[in-house]
């Protein structure tokens, strides 16, 4: 009964199983998500370092919103067949990150508390790309 009320506030909402799908993130976004927010990272990419990351692997890519150039990236890296490419890119760009870590744990043992915690997430995101590697000749059809 409570569903017909809200169908007649609201037609088109007459299919609650597609609303739900349709709230859902697919597993892309959520790929661009985790590697988008540092907290769930442990790194910043900034657009100027997706840039480079493109440019990496021959594509050249103007300056926008950094989660249309990292979905961007993606479709770029599988329609010229340099997924692994470009999934060695990010590792070496979380690389670098983890080394600018343990830079500042060094010249600033103080923060190694702050700086450890970062390097965990980093790390585990690196671990997160290498399965995502292993996995490229699995979807490679699809």
């Amino acid at each position: 009964m409570r569903d017909e009320k809200d169908l007649m506030k609201n037609p088109f909402m007459s299919n609650m199983k597609f609303l739900e799908q349709a709230k859902e993130e697919t597993e892309f976004e959520r790929i661009i998500k985790i590697l988008l927010v540092p907290a769930k990272s442990g790194i910043y990419i900034s657009r100027y370092n997706l840039r480079d990351m493109g440019r990496a692997i021959g594509v050249e890519m103007p300056i926008k919103d950094r989660k249309f150039m990292l979905k961007d990236l993606f479709i770029y890296a599988k329609q010229l067949n340099k997924m692994k490419e470009f999934l060695d890119v990010i590792i070496d760009f979380v690389d670098y990150r983890i080394e600018q870590y343990k830079w500042l744990e060094e010249n600033y043992p103080r923060s190694k508390a702050i700086t450890q915690k970062w390097i965990k997430k980093a790390n585990a995101l690196k671990q997160f790309i290498e399965n995502m590697k292993k996995e490229v000749d699995i979807y490679k059809n699809v």
